[in-house]
């Protein structure tokens, strides 16, 4: 009776899937994802940085990542072979290892390399500056930092975060988008990354927080001063302007951090589709993790302001001339690259009909 109803249930997937419906599983877990963060009890939600938050949302996430093999599973397996891949003549991936970048050993590496080479080009920038300001005992501490996993935020920034985000929102949801026929590979590297982006939104709320919180103790102590050293609490006109004040803050800081968090998926996209490994872009993550974002003040200020410009324009021009090389399908032979572009001319052709 259950092998029965199992092949039902399949049959009817397999009749029922449209490329459309790869783009709601992708845009579901992007939901789930966020979602999974705020599921437990409010002592194990803020604040984010306690270690037993974070070993709960640790749970969340890999329960996450486990439910988000059903999107491949279900498009690539269990559904019929999308037109575009029957146009283009290529057969789609038999497993869902083989879909999402999980390969062997030798070609992880290969694409760790290479994918730490190019963000080592794009941030020579910020590694400049951080020589110029600090010796090269700087940099050292730098990395030797990012090596120890001494405490429970560092396990969430450096290896967590890379990595549950990086299959969810690139392994699992990018190349199946290309191999059901629901996007095109431009489609893939420029529009999930919009997810991603706003998978990042939900940290408006702890900003505001935060903004409110240090705008408010600002605010009384300025108070208790011009009332000669007295308690004095904010008046209600007071709080609704600090409230606008801290909402402005926090908005102007998410927007940047989606415009950061899209710019970087932009290219986690391409390493993965281009090399064919998830460790690609999970490498860049916690490269970029550990750098941060730029600090582009620094071109314009300071004493080293002309040398530090220099080195972002040298590196973005090394990291310009590398890309398509460092990647080149040649060099990684798990590669994808050709069967996507590929699906992707036909899903195009498709479209003009």
């Amino acid at each position: 009776m259950t092998a029965t109803m199992a092949g039902s249930w399949s049959a009817w997937v397999g009749e029922t899937w449209r490329p459309t419906h790869a783009w709601a599983g992708a845009v579901t877990l992007a939901s789930l994802y966020v979602l999974s963060l705020y599921l437990w009890p409010r002592r194990l939600r803020s604040p984010r940085d306690h270690p037993a938050v974070i070993r709960a949302r640790v749970v969340s996430l890999v329960l996450t990542c486990v439910v988000s093999c059903a999107l491949p599973g279900i498009a690539l397996q269990v559904a019929l072979p999308c037109e575009a891949s029957l146009n283009a003549g290529v057969m789609i991936p038999t497993s869902i290892s083989g879909a999402t970048g999980i390969g062997s050993v030798q070609g992880a590496l290969v694409s760790t390399v290479a994918s730490l080479f190019l963000c080592v080009s794009l941030f020579l920038g910020p590694l400049v500056a951080l020589v110029l300001d600090g010796g090269t005992d700087a940099l050292s501490r730098l990395f030797r930092n990012a090596l120890s996993l001494s405490t429970a935020v560092k396990w969430r920034n450096r290896i967590v975060a890379p990595v549950t985000e990086e299959w969810v929102f690139r392994g699992v949801c990018a190349p199946t988008l290309v191999f059901a026929g629901a996007a095109t590979v431009a489609g893939a590297v420029f529009q999930t990354p919009l997810l991603f982006g706003l998978a990042h939104a939900h940290h408006f709320f702890e900003v505001k927080e935060r903004a409110l919180e240090r705008l408010v103790t600002g605010n009384s102590a300025r108070n208790r001063s011009s009332a000669g050293g007295k308690d004095s609490t904010p008046t209600s006109y007071q709080l609704r302007t600090l409230n606008i004040s801290a909402t402005k803050n926090a908005a102007a800081v998410v927007a940047a951090q989606f415009a950061y968090t899209y710019l970087f998926g932009t290219l986690a996209v391409f390493l993965l589709l281009r090399t064919g490994s998830i460790c690609a872009p999970i490498a860049a993550h916690g490269f970029c993790n550990v750098l941060g974002v730029p600090d582009l003040r620094k071109c314009f200020t300071g004493r080293n302001a002309g040398l530090i410009a220099v080195a972002y324009v040298v590196g973005i021009c090394v990291f310009t001339a590398a890309l398509w090389p460092a990647t080149d399908p040649s060099w990684h032979a798990e590669s994808k690259w050709r069967d996507l572009v590929a699906i992707s001319r036909a899903t195009r052709e498709m479209r003009k009909r």
